[in-house]
């Protein structure tokens, strides 16, 4: 997490989840601004723009859904991945904008959104957008009013559902959307990469110098033993989904990652699970083939 993310978050952490239901002082001849007077729209980039009348004067900590999501119900405690946007309402300087860029990862805790935008997240879907004012109260009056636009992502694949071999290793997924892979059973695969997409997904496509933020999970190929450490077939090598793990981050085809994942995602689309089957010489001598499975959430190819 960037250092200016970790500010944006204690911003939004003492203005919010220390200072729910407080209020600043106004004058009388200054209208109170409500949540519902700010509009939301499209920009030249991907993030939101923001507007707002004139002489009004945000006074308490709101937060609405703009619109409600179609995927699955948001429950306490989950991981999620969010865009977010954030601008002064007394200035307009933009303290925050992972639209133009790649998303966060949080858990749904009060401790680390606030209470009040929490709260709204909880009767949230997947897919939902969040809108948040954060006066400056109590302590923090020398603090800007903050406008927040949250965007709530997926944290797995989330696209059609493709066909594969029955020879190829088998893929299927447990209740959070976490790939269950279960190996060949005779241990023999292809003496190259082989790249399957399992979840073909509709968003930006990879190509070399993008950044991506993605699932990963693999698993052992067959039995093995390397340096006196031993494995069996389906044991898990790595894996981003563990909970107090974020997905990975990085930059592709520029020979900045493994090989397999490297080279194996290129041209794979964002909301895409992809399995890549990595002989060693691919992915890390001396292990045997690894079995990949990747899904892709976001991909940014910078600015255009």
């Amino acid at each position: 997490m960037s250092r200016l993310m970790v500010v944006v978050v204690a911003s939004m952490l003492l203005l919010t989840a220390c200072t729910n239901g407080a209020e600043t002082n106004v004058s009388p001849s200054v209208t109170v601004g409500d949540v519902s007077m700010i509009s939301v729209g499209p920009s030249d980039t991907l993030a939101p723009s923001i507007a707002w009348p004139n002489d009004v004067d945000f006074t308490s900590i709101q937060s609405m859904v703009v619109w409600q999501g179609d995927g699955e119900a948001l429950v306490d405690g989950q991981p999620l991945l969010l865009d977010m946007y954030v601008e002064s309402l007394d200035t307009g300087e933009v303290f925050e904008n992972t639209y133009d860029g790649l998303p966060r990862s949080f858990l749904l805790a009060p401790e680390l959104l606030g209470d009040d935008i929490y709260n709204v997240l909880l009767k949230a879907r997947v897919g939902a957008r969040v809108l948040s004012i954060a006066p400056p109260v109590g302590e923090f009056d020398d603090e800007p009013a903050i406008v927040i636009v949250i965007d709530v992502l997926p944290d797995h694949a989330v696209g059609e559902r493709l066909e594969i071999a029955d020879t190829l290793p088998q893929v299927s997924a447990t209740a959070t959307g976490e790939p269950q892979i279960t190996p060949n059973a005779d241990g023999v695969y292809p003496a190259d990469l082989t790249i399957t997409t399992l979840v073909h997904g509709d968003g930006a496509q990879i190509v070399p110098g993008s950044y991506i933020v993605a699932q990963i999970k693999a698993v052992y190929g067959a039995d093995g033993e390397k340096g006196g450490v031993s494995w069996k077939a389906g044991d898990v090598r790595q894996t981003s989904w563990l909970p107090e793990q974020a997905p990975f981050e990085g930059q592709m085809g520029l020979a900045k990652q493994l090989r397999a994942l490297d080279e194996g995602l290129i041209d794979q689309t964002a909301g895409s699970q992809v399995m890549l089957i990595a002989p060693e010489e691919w992915a890390y001598p001396g292990e045997g083939t690894l079995i990949f499975v990747i899904d892709i959430l976001d991909v940014w190819n910078g600015e255009s």
